[in-house]
């Protein structure tokens, strides 16, 4: 009976496809066919129809309300997905997955996401128009428009490919196979017999792992579904099984554990052939919580907790931990920890760590008081009842030494230095989810005229002296030179450390930041994050031997260009800049004209100046900013027009950039009325006292987002066109630049 259903709707399929074929004017391909590769043998391993539009039919892998990929570029605020295979044989067979990416552009060119993909269910047989596409080599198909969809029908879901092995897709070094890897790309598979080697956090709840096979074939775990957020992510997509606003429930392995099989969908982040490098091979991406079959696994070391977290000279420190295990018991639990900088970490003393009075997997241990300064370096040790071995911290699996936490200890409190200086090799904080409290100066502020996003720095230190500040209103009232203490949370935005402040607290005192000079060209000092301990600091790129910096790729993508010593370096010996751009993954400056494309002027925010092209004509003295870190790369962020030191092309001078002051602002001095209030798509500020002014609206993390001028009038209206529901900071400024009222805007739709 169930031979004849499919036979029925796969005979009703096919009649579908020919009606809906005459009924449009794109050509049909099969999943099959658009999975047809230009020529594996030499690399290339783009689709035959690349940039083509087309129609296709495939069988829906997965529920589509498991995709959870966030993205500020796309209305809704994330970016829908689905995973289909070709109809013929029910999907077996090879080279017929397809990713689908739900997003299109509507009439105004904005991004939006085709929200019905997130009510498909596994084997919906679905039509879909598009254009075919890839991103860092790995194929897709996007969505054309709002219509690119219809339901026709519905088959058995996919099941896994089995009897695969991780070397066919990775090497021991996670470097892709393309010619073998390929044929499974976007397909549901399921591997056997492989172990947790390592475990990679990278903030905002996710968090990714590797595994290897018995041969020691490494692949990526990556976090496209829903399955494998964490507690600390909050769901985006509004059909998520968890709901939206609420997090996820994943408990990342300890390295060691074992699957007896492990699946989910497998994508591609190419890095294996010449023009490729620093991306994750092939990856696999479970989508629901069976997919994760551990066979055994060593002790679950958690809530790592230390007492207090900067010790004075007079202060003991407690270290707390829960240990369980999965499949067994604890057997033994241990710290190695030590104040002498000269010992590697499997030369620490070990010490045991006891139970907790009244508890069964709490674990305690006192580190005595040490002198203002030390830095104390610790690691916790278990052990089950089968003598498998975890770390605190995860410590990959066959790793020599174990890796480490670590305090100084400071009588004076907490430093910016002491939140950003770190020993792992990805650059992350050790204070990551914990609340810190630091003093600093502002290097860039929300103000006309400057970046647009709030750093500090501590003006005592030249190395990991800075940090990025978001997440509260009040960061808009800073001034550039103020010093300032403020208290928030410690995050790592994809490897980036920013604070999510709670309060900030001006102190009454000025300063001034001095950047350090950095040579453009030295590819040596920034590899393997040598540039790590300058990230958030005011820095200046020049030459060191004092001749001119020369553009040497104009448009190196996203925004971003490149300046070198010598106009004839490549990308290896160039360093990024980036202007123009604020949106999601993008924190530039607004008040900066040489930008990548004009495009820029109205594209990820409104440019406050007019563009100008970078050319590789272009030469200059110096670049001054805040470095950035992201998408695996460090770039300078100039503030305004200034920080171009000496360009062959005339800028805008920079003028009204207000003064530096450390005072409280003056708020509702004058009588400024702002309505309506809740708004939907625009506010009216009106006052007696001033015809020209300012209106800057801000988001939370003190980012100007919307700006109107008075005209010579008594009274704007403020676009909020475009704006998210939520609360935001309206401002305005007199025409002497001086903040004179400031006020919260709630914006409903």
């Amino acid at each position: 009976m169930m031979n004849i259903k499919k036979q029925v709707l796969a005979l009703l399929a096919l009649v579908a496809i020919g009606f809906s074929a005459q009924a449009q004017t794109y050509p049909f391909r099969s999943v099959s066919d658009i999975n047809i590769r230009k020529d594996l043998a030499n690399c290339n391993d783009s689709s035959i129809y690349h940039t083509d539009t087309v129609v296709t039919v495939g069988i829906v892998v997965y529920d589509g309300g498991l995709s959870e990929v966030p993205s500020g570029s796309v209305g809704g605020g994330y970016r829908p997905f689905i995973h289909i295979v070709d109809t013929a044989n029910g999907g077996a067979g090879t080279f017929n997955g397809l990713e689908v990416m739900g997003i299109y552009q509507d009439a105004s060119g904005s991004f939006q996401a085709y929200t019905q993909f997130t009510n498909l269910l596994a084997g919906d047989i679905v039509e879909i128009k598009g254009y075919v596409n890839s991103f860092n080599n790995g194929l897709q198909m996007t969505t054309l428009d709002a219509n690119s969809l219809t339901i026709l029908g519905s088959a058995t879901p996919p099941a896994p490919v089995t009897g695969l092995n991780v070397g066919i897709f990775n090497d021991a070094n996670r470097i892709n196979n393309i010619q073998t890897g390929e044929p499974y790309e976007g397909r549901f598979v399921e591997f056997s017999g492989v172990t947790v080697s390592e475990v990679v956090p990278f903030g905002n709840g996710r968090v990714s792992f590797n595994v290897v096979d018995a041969s020691g074939n490494k692949i990526n775990i990556s976090d496209r579904f829903i399955a494998q957020k964490t507690p600390s992510h909050q769901a985006v997509n509004p059909n998520s099984p968890v709901g939206v606003g609420n997090p996820g429930n994943f408990s990342p392995p300890v390295p060691g554990t074992f699957y007896t099989t492990l699946s989910g969908i497998i994508r591609h982040d190419g890095n294996g052939c010449a023009m490729e490098g620093g991306s994750r091979g092939y990856e696999l991406n479970p989508f629901d919580a069976s997919h994760y079959n551990i066979g055994f696994a060593p002790p679950f070391i958690t809530d790592v907790e230390r007492d207090p977290l900067i010790p004075n000279a007079n202060q003991d420190v407690d270290v707390t931990a829960v240990i369980t295990d999965f499949d067994g018991s604890v057997d033994s639990v241990a710290i190695g920890w030590t104040a002498d900088p000269n010992l590697t970490p499997s030369q620490f003393p070990v010490f045991k760590m006891n139970l907790a009075i009244g508890s069964n997997d709490e674990y305690e241990y006192t580190i005595p008081q040490q002198p203002n300064g030390t830095l104390v370096r610790y690691y916790i040790y278990a052990e089950d009842d089968a003598a498998n071995p975890s770390y605190f911290p995860n410590t990959p699996a066959g790793q020599p030494e174990p890796n480490f936490d670590f305090y100084f200890v400071r009588d004076n409190g907490l430093t910016i230095p002491d939140v950003q200086f770190t020993f792992a090799p990805n650059g992350n904080s050790p204070f990551v989810g914990e609340n810190v409290k630091v003093r600093g100066v502002v290097s860039a502020s929300a103000r006309v005229q400057d970046l647009g996003y709030v750093y500090i720095q501590d003006p005592d230190f030249t190395e990991y002296a800075g940090v990025a500040l978001v997440g509260n209103p009040d960061l808009a009232n800073l001034y550039r030179n103020q010093w300032v203490e403020i208290e928030g949370e410690v995050e790592e935005s994809f490897g980036f450390t920013r604070i999510i402040v709670s309060s900030v607290t001006g102190l009454g005192m000025t300063d001034t930041i001095q950047p350090i000079a950095l040579n453009p060209s030295d590819s040596a000092g920034k590899a393997n994050f040598g540039w790590e301990k300058y990230e958030g600091m005011l820095v200046r790129y020049e030459n060191p031997g004092g001749g001119k910096l020369y553009i040497t790729d104009a448009n190196a993508g996203f925004g971003d260009y490149t300046v070198a010593t010598d106009p004839a370096f490549n990308y290896n010996n160039s360093s990024l800049v980036l202007a123009g751009r604020q949106s999601s993954s993008a924190f530039s400056s607004l008040y900066v004209q040489l930008v990548t494309d004009s495009v820029y002027e109205t594209q990820d925010g409104i440019m406050n100046v007019g563009p100008i092209e970078t050319s590789d004509t272009m030469t200059m003295d110096a670049v001054v900013g805040l470095l950035s870190y992201g998408f695996s790369n460090f770039r300078v962020l100039p503030r305004a027009n200034d920080d171009i030191i000496g360009l062959n092309v005339a800028l805008q001078p920079v003028t009204g950039r207000p003064n530096n002051v450390s005072i409280e602002e003056v708020s509702g001095n004058l009588a400024v009325q702002v309505y309506p209030n809740p708004a939907k798509d625009f506010v009216t500020v009106s006052t007696e006292a001033e015809a020209n002014f300012v209106v800057r609206l801000f988001d939370l993390n003190g980012r100007a987002i919307k700006s109107a001028a008075s005209q010579h009038t008594h009274s704007t209206e403020l676009s909020l066109q475009g704006l998210a529901e939520g609360v935001y900071v309206l401002k305005v400024t007199n025409a002497e630049g001086a903040d004179v009222h400031t006020a919260k805007v709630i914006v409903r739709k």
